[in-house]
């Protein structure tokens, strides 16, 4: 039986798992692998001189010791958590059960990718999916953003403040708010709807996107940063039965990283929170503190 079960592998997940473990708690963190979804490092042709703090020397801290304390993590995938009196079952793919007092679902969200040529390649050399974390090193530079929900209008927002041109290239139009008739105000954003993209192209960086018109019209953007903001799909399917979540499949949770279910916290992309690494570390560890608690008084 162990005092906390961490399920997942990314910012969240991990800085959950130092936590515990320098709280002394019996710890498993179970993950397919260590990183989650989200790319964070970013390389681009003129960075030197340009980082930006991401979390990832910690995160990497972090690993290290959860690699060194080979017993307090399980690189696999789980299959189904439920409850079993006032404790939890965690099945694996492997067959295996493990039982833990408390449990944090730090399980990320799936993003929607482009699929077109260029994506994968470029993907850390110009091409993001987290504006939040990567905007700022591209001052004065020509960005496009794909997106047509919110996300993608504050990310363009943003980038608006930072960049010399943004292009929002929007797959659906655009709909009526505050956000999109300020956005076609600025008068360093081009707005392109139901635009289809066609590739990232670049050699070794992003130099540009290739779209197609509604009219059927080829046309090239040369930029130097593509930020990818399609929706993303919380994983939340193994606990969306039993712990309240909103309806995209965000599980809910309050100022102290707790579900609707005592004795399951959440933290991350899994829960509706800011995309940026820096915040999953600290909602990771926070998550693990409330755990901890609970523990105390249970």
């Amino acid at each position: 039986m162990y005092d906390l079960i961490i399920i997942g592998g990314g910012p969240a997940g991990i800085t959950a798992a130092a936590t515990a473990i320098n709280q002394r708690m019996e710890t498993l963190i179970i993950a397919e692998r260590w990183g989650g979804q989200t790319t964070y490092a970013m390389q681009l042709e003129d960075m030197e001189g340009r980082e930006t703090i991401t979390g990832e020397t910690l995160l990497d801290a972090f690993r290290r010791q959860l690699d060194y304390l080979g017993f307090v993590r399980d690189f696999d995938t789980v299959t189904r958590v439920m409850p079993v009196e006032k404790n939890f079952a965690v099945d694996t793919i492997r067959g295996d059960r493990y039982e833990g007092r408390t449990l944090i679902m730090a399980t990320g969200a799936k993003p929607q990718r482009l699929n077109v040529p260029g994506e994968t390649r470029l993907a850390g050399y110009g091409l993001s999916y987290s504006a939040t974390t990567h905007a700022g090193l591209f001052l004065g530079k020509d960005v496009a953003v794909v997106g047509t929900g919110r996300r993608a209008q504050w990310a363009t927002a943003d980038l608006a403040r930072k960049a010399h041109q943004a292009y929002l290239l929007a797959p659906e139009p655009l709909p009526d708010t505050p956000l999109v008739h300020r956005l076609r105000q600025m008068p360093n954003v081009e707005i392109a709807e139901s635009a289809a993209v066609r590739e990232v192209y670049g050699e070794r960086f992003v130099e540009g996107i290739a779209v197609a018109t509604p009219e059927g019209e080829e046309r090239k953007i040369p930029v130097k940063g593509v930020f990818v903001k399609l929706p993303r799909t919380p994983n939340s399917d193994l606990v969306r039965e039993w712990v309240d979540c909103d309806s995209r499949g965000h599980i809910i949770v309050d100022v102290y990283c707790a579900t609707s279910w005592p004795g399951v916290f959440a933290a991350g992309d899994v829960t509706h929170v800011s995309e940026q690494a820096l915040v999953h570390i600290g909602e990771g560890a926070k998550a693990t503190i409330s755990a901890y608690h609970y523990l105390l008084m249970h």
